[in-house]
């Protein structure tokens, strides 16, 4: 796993009604503090990459489909310099993926499963 990069199972709550997907608190214990959230679509098949971010780390969850997401690690100086990490994402993976600044990162739609 690359160094910083941390995988959480999420909570969820069904019943007659339908689902509550938990994602994040302000009590969570990987919660660091608010930047913005922001919801993607993608397309099956269509790829949104790479990218990194320099100032900020992301928290990935997929509440509805499939992604496969994909890490790179090119920091210099990390111990996992060149490690390369994959994840498929959603509904029934229902998970947060905590990626550090500087990682690159991109995922490929897979619709649902």
């Amino acid at each position: 796993m690359i160094d910083g990069v941390e995988v959480i199972p999420l909570k969820q709550i069904c019943d007659e009604r339908g689902r509550v997907m938990h994602m994040m608190r302000c009590d969570s214990p990987y919660f660091e503090k608010f930047g913005e959230i922001y919801f993607s679509n993608v397309f099956p098949g269509a790829i949104k990459g790479w990218h990194k971010h320099s100032k900020m780390g992301l928290n990935y969850a997929v509440v509805r489909g499939m992604i496969k997401l994909v890490l790179y690690d090119d920091r210099e100086g990390s111990k996992t310099k060149g490690e390369l990490n994959e994840f498929f994402l959603g509904e029934n993976n229902y998970c947060l993926v905590k990626i550090p600044r500087m990682i690159w990162n991109g995922f490929k739609g897979y619709g649902t499963c």
